[in-house]
């Protein structure tokens, strides 16, 4: 399908690697202005250097998801620097930890570590980002949550934890901003490679002793660009009667 994303000024975050990068990359394809936004520098570059290549009108930020003042700081650039302000959030920035550990045995840094990131994150991001987009009625927030936590178990206690609430955190911000023109998803991606999928089947594997589980399990994942390709359809107007949570492979 060919889409028009010429008009979308699109935040992506943890767009260094994975599902990130993919979709940076893959929403330039379509015409689309785009802020790429990670922790991880060296990432940003190789991502930043692929979108000048390909012409595409991009900024490159780096940000700390879990510092709201940061957060706050870097968005409100972004804003200023994109025409007509910020009118997408495709938001991948997470981690994964505590892979295949009881939780009486799970380090209370390591249950903290996870959920400031993935849940606050998410928080810092979308509180900016949705006070921009309600002064001009319109706009699409796309989070991810995952099938750990939302859809059934998963291996991390503080991931799945995380995920579910950003599960139900898309359904307030569906009830509250919807109605204020705002089209809010979030995305739930399958076993897809990534550094964060490979981290948590290297730790399952540290854990469990199981190679034959990690080989099959890593064999299995998935290639970033076709969630790449989804996200790029549902934040594009013509996914405008989409509504809901996205389950991917």
């Amino acid at each position: 399908m060919k889409l028009d994303l010429q008009r979308k000024n699109i935040l992506i975050t943890g767009a260094a690697t994975g599902m990130g990068r993919a979709t940076a990359l893959e929403v330039a394809k379509h015409g689309a202005s785009v802020g790429i936004a990670d922790i991880n520098g060296e990432g940003l570059k190789e991502v930043s250097e692929k979108l000048s290549a390909s012409g595409c009108n991009h900024k490159s930020i780096l940000m700390d998801v879990t510092s709201i003042e940061e957060v706050e700081k870097k968005i409100n650039e972004l804003e200023d620097w994109f025409e007509g302000g910020i009118n997408t959030l495709v938001h991948f920035a997470g981690a994964l930890e505590g892979s295949v550990v009881d939780i009486d045995e799970l380090p209370s840094e390591t249950w903290n570590r996870i959920i400031n990131i993935n849940l606050n994150g998410t928080y810092n991001v979308s509180r900016v980002v949705a006070k921009f987009m309600k002064t001009r009625n319109e706009g699409v927030i796309l989070l991810t949550s995952s099938g750990a936590g939302v859809l059934g178990p998963g291996s991390s206690p503080p991931y799945s934890a995380s995920k579910g609430g950003t599960h139900g955190l898309t359904f307030n911000l569906q009830n509250y901003l919807g109605p204020q023109g705002i089209r809010v998803h979030d995305i739930l991606p399958g076993n897809i490679k990534s550094p964060l999928k490979e981290g948590q089947l290297r730790e399952a594997l540290k854990n469990t002793g199981d190679e034959k589980t990690y080989e099959e399990n890593y064999a299995e994942l998935g290639d970033p660009t076709g969630v790449a390709k989804i996200v790029a359809f549902i934040i594009s107007d013509d996914a405008s009667y989409l509504k809901g949570s996205i389950v991917t492979r």
